[in-house]
């Protein structure tokens, strides 16, 4: 039996799967972003800074590419005319941040303004496994991305094992903490997880 989610995203003017409806194969304009509530003494302080911000990355295979490329020399600092396979994926992972970023802070602000009760879990491990492909296909951008790239030359077949797996669990237990937080995201509440930050890698279980 599954709970019903404490709210409805689409009741907050966004949407938490953002998915490929916006882009140029349907010809739908990506949606407003949510403005933030001003004091009077803010009003029409920032309002150019939020219209820039007013809409969401599209997902169009051009506008990917596009940030692919500006990725690969103002983020990496590579070359356009020679990066690896691995400077690739680096970039393709940061074009993929940005869009989980948009959603991610609209939530929190979401939050905020609400002023909902949050969860905190907290675990001594997480096994979360690889996150690159698995917020491709929850966002389901993976179409739209791998076209990008293969446009730009690269099969994405080849740049997923570059990412290298988190580690920050072993066991069953760590699986588990990873599922209640995927169980938590899925009914949107407002959860949060917290593990701990390892410096010498993970511990060893007798």
């Amino acid at each position: 039996m599954t709970t019903s989610s404490v709210w409805n995203p689409s009741a907050a003017n966004f949407e938490m799967k953002r998915k490929s409806s916006f882009s140029l194969f349907n010809m739908q304009e990506p949606t407003q972003r949510p403005l933030p509530s001003a004091s009077a003494e803010d009003k029409g302080k920032y309002d150019k800074l939020w219209k820039l911000m007013s809409t969401y990355k599209p997902n169009d295979v051009e506008s990917i590419q596009k940030d692919v490329v500006a990725n690969v020399e103002y983020s990496l600092a590579c070359t356009r005319f020679s990066f690896s396979k691995e400077d690739a994926y680096r970039a393709a992972s940061l074009a993929l941040r940005d869009r989980l970023l948009e959603s991610f802070n609209d939530t929190n602000a979401w939050y905020r303004e609400q002023d909902v009760k949050r969860g905190y879990y907290l675990s001594a491990e997480y096994l979360l496994g690889r996150a690159f492909q698995n917020a491709l296909v929850n966002l389901d951008l993976e179409p739209a991305f791998k076209d990008a790239l293969m446009g730009l030359g690269f099969e994405m077949e080849e740049l997923y094992p570059f990412e290298a797996d988190p580690g920050l669990g072993n066991g069953g237990l760590g699986r588990l903490a990873a599922c209640f937080l995927d169980s938590m995201a899925t009914l949107s509440l407002p959860c949060w997880g917290y593990g701990i930050r390892y410096s010498y890698g993970i511990f060893k279980q007798d």
